[in-house]
């Protein structure tokens, strides 16, 4: 049974507002990428003007620092508009396709949670999937077409899979997480003894902290 799906199958109606909302944020991160650009590039060009070397590395520095960080943001929102990176959760298997760094390559992977052995999260929110010896997890690669399909072989049957879509990772973490076997948490629930809250303030404020 499917559990969680990324992107969301949407009716027509549902897809042009999503076109509309797609276009906005592409400006929008357009934008914003155009104006590291420029301000990258006055920060270089003020840079020929000083007559310190130091200073003027630093400028430079700063500028091709601040155009990188403006790329990569770009890149970054871009992701979010990827029609070939999805995350199919089901009640029993998983099939999701992610980016393969910078490129236009996908990798994708088809895995039953049996298949599992461990899992965590790395520093950077990755989840980090080890499989059994004898799993029967499928794991390939594709071109931005889809086409030149090869096999992808595991390094110690541990495979990273990025998430785009924070739903899908938490979705497994939180509501799949005795399938997939990841270290699951519960947190004690501090109840507040304090009686210097009446009757009449929690009847006005329900969660006892006047909306602090």
């Amino acid at each position: 049974m499917l559990v969680y799906e990324y992107p969301p199958k949407l009716n027509r109606s549902e897809k042009q507002a999503k076109a509309a909302h797609d276009l906005a944020q592409h400006a929008k991160i357009r934008r914003n990428m155009l104006r590291n650009m420029v301000l990258a590039a006055v920060i270089i060009g003020i840079s020929f003007f000083v007559s310190n070397i130091l200073v003027k590395i630093l400028l430079i520095i700063i500028g091709l620092a601040n155009a990188a960080v403006g790329g990569l943001l770009y890149w970054y929102g871009m992701l979010s508009f990827d029609s070939k990176v999805y995350s199919r959760i089901y009640d029993d298997h998983l099939e999701h396709s992610q980016r393969i760094g910078f490129s236009k390559n996908y990798l994708h992977a088809e895995l039953a949670y049996s298949d599992i052995e461990k899992s965590e999260q790395d520093n950077h929110g990755n989840l980090i999937v080890t499989l059994k010896d004898d799993h029967k997890a499928k794991f390939y690669t594709t071109d931005e077409n889809g086409d030149n399909k090869q096999d992808y072989s595991l390094q110690g049957n541990t495979a990273t899979l990025k998430f785009t879509d924070t739903k899908a990772k938490l979705t497994l973490v939180k509501d799949l997480y005795e399938q997939i076997k990841y270290p699951h948490k519960e947190y004690k629930v501090i109840e507040d003894t304090d009686a210097y809250y009446t009757e009449e303030d929690l009847k006005w404020d329900k969660l006892g902290k006047h909306g602090l």
